[in-house]
């Protein structure tokens, strides 16, 4: 990979939101792999009712039963408060209470309801789980929060544990959808994937990580795979919120530091508590985790840290503080060859292209949809850049050609949503010539920027050409090596040659100046994005640096650009639901987060110092936000693909135009 050339040849503090999670929590769900939590095989009696458990599923001709137990570590929570709810589909329903019941002496209690009952908004709805106070063995304690996420209705587990760990799973898989006075609520297929996602990282039905993560002793040993990483930051934050669980209460010393240390800009003081920098902290574990899984880079992570030490109740844990506390997986082998760009479907499948192989397509969980060695044909060869369609077909562009297609100068490649090949040998024409970046218009046009020629090449959704022999130019354009479109459909240009950006409207004239538009701190700019409100947003890969432009071109950021956060020769940009700007840094193994236009202080730092880093990352090429708020790169040097759970604001799949919320 080059991605930076000049030619052919190579923080601010966000005010905390206080959240009232009387109506709101999350359930997570998978099969069991890390110590610490009980499973709830035997049968008991609760303050619900007796119970005679099974180990295939509770439901009945009468309805559905779910017996549990709370427990705080291994410590029986007794006399919480337990709620199942239904997630509210679509987005603008509220969530809605279920059934309800009080844990006995045990932490046991049972849940019964009918999943066909018509109080349920949809035969597959999505059920999460609370439980609110109690006392786990040192005093009755307001501060317990915990939730577990457990899926579809008609396919509940029999018997659940709602732990640390299930609550740390459900809310940072869940944390975009977590409304204060709603619940949970979202829209297919974000909700769905998302709650996939707390199943891929803990068990409700055992209370332990999923077994798809790592066992505790390959963990424990040298050499550890790789997402051992994201199994001790899951055990670290369940120590901390376990730390309170089992005090003496909301007030104790143990929740206050977690409780003070998860509000974000807070300054861990080294005495057992963090300095609060104004607004209201947590009131329980539950909206703590909420907190920190919000803002993993702005909370305090030494003070969590130091909580989660006081009471170790799992393991394998984290031997020091982290930078943050974002949670992330690594998908490694797939076929996957110097992978370069990405691209997520209207289902929340990851498409990649490869520089030296195929297509990969990869599930919303990672798991592989293509062949061992990715789709092929249809052209591939050296491929750097991927967009998809509003009909599901990926449209690759590849740097290079077989000598009897376009002269070797590149071409593009069509595969169906199947991975069927539809382009043949691939498309050319209409000045194309060393394409490196391809983008999809409103009108479902693909057009592709030139490295070798200084042009826009534009193509129908059968592969003609639209653009002229030399394709369009003007405007400055100068070795293209980013395209994206803004609201009104104009095709914005980072150009490498001049560290200028270009803009021309929807029929290929140029709109910008002869130069292009300048300034605002670009240098080499090497990938572009348009936000909800027109401005332009440009990752700089020698300035390690984001410049914006607004609409009309002006420059808005600083002469030297955004900077700090991480970035390192940022490769790829991305831009959220809410606006909030992400890069992936191809010097710094890292991504970083900026405020957006929409805020009070456009380009503030939301990230740490060294940018979200993630065991696995490596050259990381350009970020894809997905419609759970999951942010996957792939990783150039290490042929493996990373994702960010729930990290950013969800956005609507696939990406035609400015990024925009489900």
């Amino acid at each position: 990979m080059r991605p930076a050339r000049s030619n052919k040849g190579v923080a601010q503090t966000l005010a905390f939101r206080g959240l009232s999670l009387c109506l709101l929590s999350v359930v997570a769900a998978c099969s069991g792999g890390g110590s610490g939590g009980s499973s709830n095989s035997s049968s008991s009696s609760s303050s619900s009712g007796s119970s005679s458990s099974s180990s295939s599923g509770g439901s009945s001709s009468s309805g559905t039963t779910i017996h549990g137990q709370v427990l705080g570590g291994q410590s029986p929570v007794v006399g919480a408060t337990v709620t199942i709810y239904a997630a509210g589909q679509p987005a603008s329903t509220a969530a809605t209470q279920i059934a309800t019941a009080t844990s006995d002496a045990n932490g046991k209690f049972d849940l019964v309801f009918d999943c066909s009952a018509t109080a349920l908004p949809m035969p597959a709805t999505l059920m999460y789980v609370t439980a609110h106070g109690g006392n786990a063995g040192s005093g009755s304690n307001s501060g317990i929060g915990l939730m577990a996420a457990l899926g579809q209705c008609q396919s509940l587990p029999a018997t659940i544990d709602i732990d640390e760990i299930t609550t740390v799973a459900a809310v940072f898989a869940l944390d975009q959808f977590f409304d204060s006075a709603q619940g949970i609520q979202g829209d297919a297929p974000g909700l769905p994937n998302a709650m996939a996602m707390a199943a891929a990282l803990a068990d409700p039905g055992s209370g332990a990580l999923a077994s798809s993560l790592p066992a505790a002793a390959a963990c424990a040993a040298s050499g550890a795979p790789v997402n051992c990483a994201t199994e001790q930051r899951i055990d670290a934050l369940a120590n901390a919120l376990g730390a309170c669980v089992n005090s003496t209460g909301a007030g104790s010393s143990t929740c206050t530091e977690l409780f003070h240390c998860a509000v974000p800009g807070a300054q861990f003081n080294g005495g057992g508590d963090c300095t609060l920098p104004g607004g209201t902290a947590p009131a329980d574990t539950l909206t703590a985790a909420l907190s920190i899984a919000r803002n993993p880079g702005l909370v305090a992570a030494a003070g969590i840290y130091d909580a989660a030490v006081r009471n170790p109740l799992f393991s394998p844990t984290l031997a020091s503080a982290p930078g943050d506390w974002a949670l992330s997986l690594n998908y490694a082998g797939f076929g996957l060859s110097e992978p370069t760009a990405s691209a997520i479907d209207a289902a929340g499948n990851v498409w990649i292209a490869n520089y030296n192989g195929g297509v990969v397509k990869l599930s919303p969980l990672g798991a592989l949809l293509s062949p061992a060695g990715g789709y092929a044909g249809g052209g591939l060869e050296e491929s750097f850049g991927i967009a998809i369609d509003a009909a599901g077909n990926a449209w690759i562009c590849n740097e290079q050609s077989v000598g009897s297609v376009n002269s070797g100068r590149g071409s593009l490649t069509e595969l169906g949503a199947d991975g069927n090949v539809i382009s043949s040998h691939g498309y050319s024409g209409g000045g194309l010539d060393f394409p490196e970046s391809v983008a999809v218009d409103a009108a479902g046009n693909i057009w592709a920027g030139n490295f070798g020629n200084s042009t826009v090449s534009e193509f129908s959704q059968s592969g003609a050409a639209l653009s002229p022999a030399a394709g369009f130019d003007g405007g400055g354009i100068s070795f293209p090596a980013g395209l994206a479109f803004d609201p009104s459909g104009n095709l914005w240009i980072a150009n490498q040659g001049l560290n200028t950006v270009s803009k021309l409207g929807p029929a290929g004239a140029a709109v910008s100046p002869a130069a292009g538009y300048g300034g605002g701190g670009l240098d080499v700019p090497q990938a572009i994005a348009v936000d909800q409100q027109g401005h332009v947003w440009i990752a700089d890969y020698y300035g390690n640096s984001v410049a914006e432009l607004g609409a009309a071109g002006a420059a808005l950021s600083p002469a030297g650009g955004y900077g700090g956060g991480g970035l390192a020769a940022p490769g790829g940009i991305a831009i959220d639901g809410a606006g909030r700007i992400w890069t992936t840094n191809f010097r710094g193994a890292s991504i970083s987060e900026l405020d957006g236009a929409g805020s009070a202080t456009p380009g503030a730092v939301l990230s740490p110092t060294a940018g979200f880093t993630a065991a696995g990352i490596d050259e990381p090429f350009s970020p894809a936000i997905d419609g759970a708020g999951n942010l996957w790169t792939a990783n150039f040097a290490n042929n493996s693909v990373t994702v960010f759970i729930g990290i950013a604001s969800p956005v609507r799949t696939p990406m035609i135009g400015p990024a925009a919320s489900p």
